[in-house]
C-alpha cells in the first residue's frame, strides 16, 4: 500500500522535503502506526507538536490507512 505524505513548515524542514510517496508494511495500516514510523525515522517529530489531516481533514490517530491516501503533517496554527 502507498500514501503520500506532506510536511508543512518546520516538519518539512525536518525532513528535509515538502512530500514523499511511502510504502506501507502491514504492521503500519493505521495513523497511530505512521505516526509512529514518522517518529522513529525522523526523531525530531516527538519534540515537535503537529497535527495530521488524512485526506485534508484533521483526524485522530486510531483511522486505518488506504492504498493512495495523503497525510498531511501540519504545525501549530496561528490566528489573527
Amino acid at each position: 500500500m502507498s500514501v503520500t505524505l506532506k510536511y508543512f513548515g518546520l516538519l518539512a524542514e525536518i525532513t528535509h522535503c515538502n512530500e514523499e510517496q511511502m510504502e506501507l508494511t502491514a504492521y503500519v495500516n493505521t495513523l497511530l502506526g505512521l505516526k509512529s514510523a514518522v517518529e522513529h525515522r525522523f526523531p525530531a517529530f516527538q519534540k515537535t507538536a503537529y497535527s495530521i489531516a488524512l485526506n485534508q481533514a484533521l483526524c485522530n490517530d486510531d483511522l486505518a490507512l488506504k492504498d493512495d491516501d495523503e497525510i498531511a503533517f501540519l504545525p501549530p496554527f496561528a490566528g489573527g
